[in-house]
């Protein structure tokens, strides 16, 4: 058996107030900084998934940035009253990748936005599709991908019947 003496513990005091120094450093800079990575949410917790919805009015403002992209549209509400509406996307980069600049939903642009209302019942919605003056739609990027996967579903099954 192993008798330990205390010297045997011993610690350095200035390393270890060192550490707790950063440690507690730490704690109080992630508590006081706005962290975008906190803040960051699961999207059924703040729009409601089971419902869509559509308005339409006129783009003011597209902010193609990260983590997540922003249309806001002015919109006349059944009393005649201006709302404005946040739409919220997937962020730059992924919307890049499928084309986007800043210039896609130009201010004054009339659109329809379509997506999943925010559950708190505040003037947002989470994007599924806007639809463009010409007609084209602005498709969210895992519901293009869906529609292009099926699209490619069809046209096996029409070369596999001669069509």
């Amino acid at each position: 058996m192993t008798r330990h003496t205390i010297e045997d513990c011993s610690v350095d005091s200035r390393a270890l107030s060192a550490r707790l120094l950063a440690i507690i450093s730490a704690i109080v800079f992630a508590a006081f900084v706005d962290h975008p990575v906190l803040a960051h949410h699961a999207f059924s917790a703040v729009y409601d998934t089971e419902r869509l919805m559509s308005v339409t009015g006129t783009a003011t403002r597209l902010e193609l940035v990260n983590p997540h992209a922003y249309l806001h549209v002015e919109v006349i509400n059944d009393g005649d009253e201006i709302e404005n509406w946040l739409i919220e996307m997937p962020g730059k980069l992924s919307l890049a990748r499928r084309g986007w600049t800043d210039d896609t939903i130009a201010p004054g642009t009339t659109v329809t936005a379509i997506g999943n209302p925010a559950r708190d019942g505040s003037t947002r919605m989470g994007w599924q599709r806007i639809q463009m003056p010409d007609g084209s739609e602005l498709l969210f990027p895992a519901l293009a991908d869906q529609l292009a996967i099926e699209e490619q579903r069809r046209e096996r099954a029409r070369r596999a019947r001669g069509d």
